[in-house]
């Protein structure tokens, strides 16, 4: 009766972890699939991704699968021997129940030749499964088992490996191996999983559900962590959740920073966690030296870095830690990477032609925007959800999506948190706030424009999520625009005269006003994503936009954020009747951009301000020093050769870059660095770069 019990106990165990192993049904059916190939098309699985992201916890649910499917199957833990052939085989016959006194004093070639020959015997019955963990604490076996081992497994045998890093590229370019390779990088959770995790945790409160997707990001040991913490201390109604569950951040760096081997690859790794996205010249920029192609690849190896269309980025939980930790340790260093950081973006932004300005903007609006905004940016994927254009056709859908906001509508929270400055923002909204922007949504006038005004985004299911009503500003909209409650009030205080500049031929625009942004779900990370793309979509094409949000801190705290003025003489009361609720306007159109990037760079509050020139205004490129006429009096006592060089430096040019940039020789350029660290006091480029930023 005890052995039943037990078994009964193992088996609710299991059954337990199989069901709080949420996400991973694309992953189990794989292997599932191709355990039962008959072809044996796939002889090895690799599952890679960063620490804590459940590979182990997936490799126990394909052994439980395994075995329920009665095929056999050999675990291994690659921390749990040493790193040799002759210890793997060792490990292979002590598992297989094979080993014999005499066969750790074995020849290597004698102990290949048994563990496989134990190995094939095994599985010249039936399917047999060998799996090995941790994978990359392997990397000094990786050729032999790839050439020697592996190869010369029976054809039953299934190799499942699970590590950090994706295999070395030797597997790929193998033609032995290149077809029977499975490679699955495991993504984090999306939001549907953690949901279901938090209810098998008996988590039901949507706001703390809300809460741990955020503050987990989908990571799964995170997650677990957050819910544990939650279970150990769950508050009385009405109580305020304990701090406690913070403590899994930095449980989670630690995991990571295991991987750094030591010090000198820590600064790379906090220069490259300022940034949101990252290559070989960015940090160079950012370090104030050149960073070495050794040094960059060894960086991207790490499990916490993923490579992207735009470079490479840190893990958003790992960037978090890190910038809160240098903040606290060092905030002048800090200070120094945000400096470089806002000047590489401004650098980029000016260079960019105008049509391809949105990528740039974007990375620059993030270094160098408030707290709110970078808290709200921090949601920001980047490839969101596209949004479409709809018209007459679509009516049904559209009054229906109204109906459905009108009759659903709840209040929600919107939390967002800054890593740079630890703040976080907490956003309630009522029902009657949450249904703001459709107060004044009047489908039959918006049609009667005939302009294409709509824009949705869809959810999963095919369903409009987000809707968007765009107005081009010209002499046929006008009409329109002065009878909206929330642009009349614009208008309407308008000279004749400055009505003039909006009163262009209904073929074209000058500019828009932004009529409806309506969501169905504030709490929706991906929702806040795409509607921020398409903003600054907007914000940089050199337009006029006009905007009036609801009277809600979040939705005007937001758009003083992005840098938007409020229009004199123009606050109304439509929204309730009596909350002032002011009209937003933005004006780039033509040098005007210029200055208004220049007010953003500015307003960060770095000292900065020095390196940025009137010429920028006019679209000029200027160096980020500017000695004695900019202000900086370090660097006096340079000849203007000296000067030019000094601010190639800062810009994180090498000296070949600099000899190719100003027309000399190398050996000159070395000449003018000793004779310019002479005149500083500094003795390498480190040392320049941080006195120039002092």
């Amino acid at each position: 009766m005890e052995k039943v019990g037990e078994r009964m106990m193992q088996f609710n165990m299991e059954e337990l972890e199989s069901r709080l192993l949420v996400g991973r049904s694309a992953e189990v059916n794989a292997f599932i699939n191709m355990l039962n190939d008959e072809r044996r098309t796939k002889r090895l699985i690799h599952l890679f991704g960063t620490a804590g992201v459940g590979k182990s916890c997936l490799l126990d649910e394909l052994q439980r699968q395994a075995r329920i499917r009665g095929t056999a199957s050999i675990a291994m833990d690659s921390e749990g021997f040493w790193r040799s052939p002759d210890a793997f085989c060792i490990h292979i016959l002590r598992t297989l129940r094979s080993l014999e006194p005499d066969d750790e004093g074995m020849e290597a070639s004698s102990l290949l030749e048994k563990s496989i020959r134990k190995l094939n015997e095994t599985a010249g019955s039936g399917r047999l499964v060998l799996f090995l963990d941790n994978y990359e604490t392997l990397e000094a076996l990786d050729h032999w088992l790839r050439e020697y081992f592996f190869k010369r497994l029976h054809d039953n045998v299934l190799i499942v490996t699970a590590g950090r890093h994706a295999l070395s590229e030797a597997w790929v370019l193998s033609p032995a191996w290149r077809s029977h390779i499975a490679r699955i990088y495991l993504e984090h959770l999306p939001f549907e999983a953690v949901e279901r995790y938090a209810r098998y945790c008996h988590i039901s409160d949507p706001s703390l559900v809300r809460d741990i997707w955020r503050r987990s990001k989908g990571h799964p040991l995170t997650l677990s962590l957050l819910t544990f913490f939650w279970e150990q201390q769950a508050p009385e109604a009405g109580e305020e959740r304990s701090a406690e569950e913070e403590n899994s951040l930095p449980f989670i760096v630690s995991q990571w920073l295991r991987e750094i081997p030591g010090e000198h690859m820590r600064p790379l790794v906090e220069a490259a966690a300022l940034l949101r996205y990252f290559n070989q010249d960015t940090l160079s920029f950012m370090m104030g030296k050149e960073v070495t192609s050794p040094e960059f690849y060894q960086l991207i190896r790490f499990s916490f870095v993923r490579r992207t269309d735009s470079g490479w980025t840190v893990h958003a939980l790992m960037r978090e830690a890190v910038i809160q930790e240098l903040r606290l340790r060092s905030p002048q260093l800090y200070d120094r990477h945000q400096t470089r950081a806002i000047l590489h973006a401004y650098e980029r932004f000016k260079r960019s032609p105008r049509n391809l300005r949105n990528h740039e903007a974007l990375e620059l609006t993030y270094y160098a925007g408030d707290a709110l905004i970078r808290a709200f940016m921090n949601w920001f994927d980047p490839t969101p959800r596209p949004f479409e254009s709809v018209g007459r056709s679509h009516r049904a859908e559209l009054e229906r999506y109204i109906r459905y906001r009108q009759e659903t509508a709840e209040p929600q929270t919107i939390k967002l948190f800054d890593a740079a400055t630890n703040r976080r923002f907490d956003f309630q909204l009522t029902v009657e706030q949450n249904l703001y922007s459709l107060k004044w949504f009047d489908l039959d006038r918006l049609f009667s424009l005939e302009y294409d005004v709509l824009r949705v985004m869809r959810n999963d299911a095919g369903k409009i999520a987000v809707l968007i009503a765009l107005v081009p500003i010209n002499r046929k909209t006008m009409p329109y625009l002065m009878e909206h409650p929330c642009s009349r009030s614009y208008f309407s205080t308008l000279t004749e005269e400055e009505l003039k500049r909006f009163a262009v031929p209904e073929h074209t625009r000058a500019g828009w006003f932004i009529d409806t942004i309506d969501q169905d779900d504030y709490e929706n990370a991906a929702q806040h994503t795409a509607i921020g793309h398409f903003l600054h979509g907007l914000m940089f094409t050199g337009e006029f936009l006009l905007r009036t949000p609801g009277p809600h801190p979040f939705f005007q705290a937001a758009h003083e954020s992005l840098g938007f003025d409020t229009a004199d003489q123009a606050v109304h009361t439509n929204f309730d009747g009596i909350t002032p609720t002011p009209v937003f306007v933005r004006d780039t159109q033509g040098d005007q951009l210029h200055a208004y990037i220049r007010k953003l760079v500015k307003r960060s509050g770095l000292p900065i301000e020095l390196m940025l020139d009137e010429s920028d205004d006019k679209g000029t490129d200027v160096s980020p020093v500017r000695g004695s006429e900019g202000g900086m009096t370090e660097l006096s006592g340079l000849t203007a050769r000296e000067k030019e060089v000094a601010a190639l430096v800062f810009e994180g040019l090498t000296n070949a870059e600099i000899a190719a940039r100003l027309y000399l020789s190398e050996v000159t350029v070395k000449k003018h660095l000793k004779s310019i660290y002479e005149k500083q006091n500094v003795s390498n480029r480190t040392q320049l770069v941080r006195k120039m930023l002092v």
